[in-house]
């Protein structure tokens, strides 16, 4: 098993970076290269990345009162994401998945640099979604 988080502070009120993620039609805005999710159904998400050969129906959970969203795809992968309050009209934005199998990234190594690099480019994409104005 192998955990990855990151953190980012967000130009806008949680309630707006809220809005963004949990729209699974805006998914593609803001996930990394060469990460493809689109929403298939209601709380449904198909995952392709190529480069390590996913190809894989998944769960989405969106929890509005908790400003968070988790999702998984049984029993190798989830994660979430947090919403958090911050000053003014800012907020943080806290990202965690967990490979729970034998998948590359849970051995280290380049697969899980490439992790760690894809979840900055996630929130470094989001960031700059929100400050334009989602």
């Amino acid at each position: 098993m192998a955990e990855f988080e990151a953190e980012r502070s967000m130009p806008a009120a949680a309630e707006q970076v809220f809005a963004v993620v949990s729209d699974m039609d805006r998914l593609p805005e803001w996930m990394p290269d060469p990460v493809d999710v689109r929403p298939t159904g209601d709380g449904e998400v198909h995952a392709d990345v190529p480069e390590r050969g996913v190809d894989a129906e998944g769960n989405v959970r969106v929890r509005p009162e908790q400003l968070r969203v988790e999702w998984s795809h049984a029993p190798a992968y989830a994660g979430w994401l947090q919403v958090e309050h911050a000053d003014g009209e800012r907020s943080t934005v806290l990202l965690h998945l967990s490979f729970l199998g034998e998948q590359p990234e849970t051995k280290g190594g380049a697969a899980a640099e490439d992790v760690r690099r894809w979840l900055d480019d996630a929130l470094g994409r989001l960031e700059r979604v929100v400050a334009a104005g989602a």
